[in-house]
């Protein structure tokens, strides 16, 4: 959207060039589309305004802008527009003109707002005004420049119609959840699986009937109207001849079936075929049903995307238990989609309709063809749960589909040819291109009826911009969605591979912690035999193994959202090191952010979307030349921002393909490193210094045994707690301390009463830690995990007397140059790109990070500027007494710490000189550098 300057700007050339002058029959749609693109900045006018749309009784709508729910009468600049004109045998004045078109229009296309212009004033009538004594607002030309706001409803109507659809949707998902519960305690058996199958086939027949009520495909009321009819004691009886009436075609049904049940057309499609099981209903689901979901919601108005996923999660038996009401929201099925393939296609149809060196007849000829190819695409989602990235692709194609017959229709050509097309319809995408793959038998329910309302939808925008009646009812297509487990099955026998262009979804997440054995052994059958740590890797790694089976030789494009960890850490080289070998290489990605998903409570998963495919294939399907796409988050909230790197590795940083595996010493000659102690004493062992103080006033002989103790929080937040050492002392010695040695017996009791195995035998040894590292000099202190908003991982050293946790590592004999290295932003940037992920914190890996980081070749005088910087460094956070690491740290307040941050700076300059190669501070370029020299140090491995 065009900043307000720009809108003012645009805004008094518009009002220069449009003064004094005005016809509706010759000037209306230039006025309008030059307002609307030039002065509002709407970028789609194709679609987003609509010219001379007919109505039902009533004659032809000037301008309908629909995603803003708006018609507009324009007037030439002479007419009165308080003057009553004589229009189809009444007279009435231009806004009463316009409010007739809009009563004559179906519930789903009625208007919130009606604009009246003479080309000189503007009259703004809101519909739902609450407030009739001012009846509109007015806007004179001239004004426009300084009151262009008063038409800011009119700005981005795409996000205004989104947001008022996720709206209805979730409020629709409220209500029919209240009905679900209801109706569930009326069955007698309500937790039986054939019980709780026939409720969710019920609420989606509900859901379609309400639906179709409000959309204009059943007789208006007609389903309240039936409903209502019936008393609740046979409203059970009457649902159930109603659902068999709508599955039988119209000379196929009784012909003594009363007047109610014959005002329903034919549906077809399969959704009412199987009669199933409908439990009584009480007085009080009735006046529900009819009060509160039929009357409160305007069904026509959800968003099939968004309410496939509320009313899937909110009725579904298996997901009902998290709470809230979970849904992917349009905006994050974009963020795969359009890179996938919808802003190629897009690309495409744009270049058709600009390309000023096209005639007539060429451009005609392109965009029948595009359209040919948009129906011909298919597409997979091989864990589609409630169908909602089928249905937001299948919406998208339409869109663009409607955008080419508004073209091709505006030449005065496509309507003559209607007839000759089977069924008279024009429409090519079709939700038979569409096919999933569900384990949960109530979600594939919900996907197909998701796309039925899809289409029906979709039909009405038709209707509307080629002025043609777009048969809804029976439904002649279906999506082909299968109830199967995706890992299990050969994904050719729903979608032969050789038909499939697009492969998409969003795949389970769990990880290797919460995956059952059943889901543990499909990992392990998807997998080539021999991978690595298959039981360390998350569960939606198999979707991408079955994908790439599934592509062959075939082109097909894939891309799946998923967990950040399967492009950091250790599970990189274990997951891709196979897909890699089978030819598939990335083709774009965005890097983490948190993939918001539920309407209440937010869930914070920190995500990535990875699109890939065959690369000897890839150019079947792209055109020559078109980069790789990376969309950077810079925080995880961040949008993406754009980039066009030359290769994409799986870590996601345009640098080598290079897989780090996990192991267990360097690779460079540096001290090794190993995790802290781990107690496992049930908190017996460590003390608050109160708790230490309380202690040794009752055992004062014991002071010598207590350490400071360092973990992670403790080191970084500065942080006192001490641990008591019992480790050393001999029987006797121990019996002489009967504090400690009651803290001794508590700990071995903790042990032996642990479920696990290995916890109990070392019950034996309660002195003793499960892991003990107490090295004998300094040691390096890292913090396993640390927020990710740091420049860098803040290290420390530590003194033998102190005790470290297993929540830090160690690296014993290590001195200033390893600590000036390890704290460098080139050690930092590995970290990043290599390391895992806690949520979005960082999570440092000696087994990857440490021990496959390539360190430089130095020589002793780069040595001694390293040793001297890091010196710096520790001396600058000295400066700063009483500060904290967490303080210092703080990258929103790191000017207050002027001499630390140049002592980093100076740092990073030492370590960059000594790898010999300018690096400037750009990530990309030492990432780029890091990778090619791990290949080479690994070389012999591959």
């Amino acid at each position: 959207m065009p900043s307000p300057t720009e809108i003012k700007r645009a805004a008094l050339a518009f009002a220069q060039e449009w003064t004094g002058t005005g016809n509706e029959k010759s000037d209306t749609q230039k006025f309008w589309l030059e307002l609307m693109r030039d002065v509002l900045g709407m970028a789609d006018t194709t679609a987003g305004v609509h010219f001379e749309t007919r109505t039902s009784k009533h004659g032809w709508i000037d301008v309908v802008i629909p995603d803003a729910k708006t018609i507009i009468e324009q007037k030439s600049l002479e007419v009165d527009l308080d003057r009553p004109e004589l229009r189809q045998g009444q007279m009435v004045t231009p806004f009463e003109q316009a409010k007739n078109y809009a009563d004559s229009l179906p519930n789903s296309k009625r208007p919130d707002y009606i604009i009246v212009c003479n080309f000189d004033e503007f009259r703004l009538h809101s519909l739902n005004d609450e407030h009739p004594e001012h009846p509109y607002a007015s806007l004179r030309l001239a004004e426009l420049p300084d009151q262009w706001h008063l038409l800011s409803f009119l700005i981005d109507p795409e996000a205004k119609r989104r947001e008022r659809e996720k709206e209805v949707s979730v409020e629709a998902g409220a209500l029919i959840g209240k009905l679900h519960e209801m109706l569930r305690g009326q069955y007698l058996d309500p937790d039986s699986s054939g019980n709780q199958h026939s409720l969710n086939v019920l609420c989606v027949r509900l859901v379609f009937c309400l639906f179709a009520e409000d959309a204009g495909l059943f007789r208006k009321d007609a389903f309240h109207n039936y409903v209502e009819s019936l008393s609740a004691d046979f409203l059970r009886d009457g649902l159930k001849r109603l659902f068999r009436v709508l599955d039988t075609p119209l000379d196929q049904r009784d012909p003594y079936d009363p007047e109610a049940l014959k005002r329903f057309p034919y549906v077809n499609g399969g959704l009412f075929a199987v009669e199933e099981e409908i439990p009584p209903f009480s007085e009080e689901i009735r006046t529900h049903l009819l009060k509160e979901v039929s009357r409160k919601t305007d069904w026509s108005q959800i968003s099939p995307t968004v309410f496939g996923g509320v009313f899937e999660s909110t009725l579904n038996p298996e997901t009902r238990h998290a709470g809230g009401m979970h849904y992917t929201s349009p905006e994050n099925i974009h963020r795969l989609i359009d890179p996938l393939f919808l802003d190629e296609l897009t690309a495409e149809l744009d270049g058709y309709l600009t390309d000023a060196t096209l005639g007539d007849r060429a451009r005609r000829n392109r965009l029948e063809a595009f359209h040919e190819k948009l129906g011909s695409l298919n597409f997979l989602d091989p864990a589609c749960g409630s169908g909602n990235f089928l249905t937001e692709t299948y919406i998208s194609l339409r869109r663009l589909e409607n955008k080419v017959l508004t073209e091709l229709t505006e030449d005065g050509q496509t309507a003559m040819g209607f007839e000759d097309i089977e069924g008279g319809s024009p429409i090519k995408v079709s939700v038979r291109q569409f096919h999933g793959i569900e384990i949960n038998d109530f979600a594939v329910n919900v996907a197909l009826t998701a796309l039925w309302i899809a289409e029906l939808q979709a039909n009405a925008e038709t209707s509307t911009l080629i002025s043609r009646n777009i048969e809804d009812l029976p439904l002649t297509d279906s999506a082909n969605v299968v109830r199967a487990n995706a890992l299990a099955m050969d994904w050719n026998e729903v979608l032969p591979a050789g038909d499939c262009d697009f492969v998409v979804g969003n795949p389970p997440f769990l990880g290797a912690r919460n995956q059952t054995k059943e889901q543990k052994a499909e990992l392990k059958a998807v997998f080539p035999p021999g991978t690595r740590n298959v039981g360390n890797i998350d569960y939606v790694a198999g979707w991408y193994i079955k994908a790439t089976d599934y592509i062959e030789d075939h082109p097909i494009r894939c891309a799946f959202v998923s967990t950040n960890s399967i492009c950091q850490g250790e599970q990189v080289a274990n997951i891709w090191w196979p897909i890699h070998q089978a030819g598939v290489r990335i083709d774009f990605a965005h890097d983490t952010f948190r993939w918001a998903n539920e309407a209440e409570d937010q869930a914070h998963v920190f995500c990535v979307i990875v699109g890939f495919s065959k690369d000897e294939t890839r150019q079947g399907r792209k055109r020559a030349g078109t980069p790789k796409r990376l969309f950077h988050h810079p925080t995880v909230d961040a949008e993406g921002i754009e980039q066009h790197p030359t290769q994409l590795n799986a870590y996601l940083v345009d640098a080598p393909y290079a897989f780090v595996w996990s192991r267990r010493r360097p690779l460079c000659a540096v001290p090794r490193i190993g995790i802290g102690n781990k107690p496992i004493d049930g908190g017996n062992y460590l003390f608050t210094p109160e708790e230490k103080a309380d202690f040794l006033a009752e055992e004062p002989a014991a002071e010598p045994l207590f350490h400071r103790w360092y973990g992670s929080q403790e080191f970084i937040k500065g942080i006192e707690r001490w641990v008591l050492w019992l480790g050393d002392l001999s029987p006797v010695e121990l019996e002489l301390l009967p504090k400690s040695l009651e803290r001794a017996r508590a700990v071995r009791e903790y042990r032996a009463a642990s479920k696990s195995a290995p916890t109990r035998k070392i019950a034996e040894t309660p002195t003793r830690f499960h892991v003990e590292n107490i090295p004998d000099g300094t040691s390096i202190l890292i913090p396993k995990v640390s927020s990710e908003r740091r420049r860098y991982i803040p290290l420390g050293f530590v003194t033998p007397d102190a005790f470290c946790s297993d929540l830090v590592f160690l690296i014993p004999d290590a001195g200033l140059y390893e600590f000036g290295v390890l704290h460098s932003h080139i050690h930092n940037t590995w970290m990043r790109r290599v390391g895992g992920r806690l949520k979005s914190d960082y999570r440092y890996s000696g087994g990857v990070v440490y021990n496959d980081f390539i360190w430089p070749e130095v020589d002793d005088k780069h040595k001694a500027q390293i040793e001297a910087c890091a010196q710096a460094v520790l001396d600058a956070r000295k400066e700063y007494e009483g500060a904290t690491i967490a303080q210092l740290y703080d990258p929103d307040n790191d000017f207050l710490y002027p001499a630390l941050m140049q002592a980093h700076k100076n740092l990073d300059a030492a370590v960059e000189q000594a790898y010999g190669v300018d690096f400037g501070g750009d990530e990309q370029k030492i990432l780029e550098h890091l990778f090619q020299l791990y290949n080479e140090a690994t070389a012999e491995d591959a």
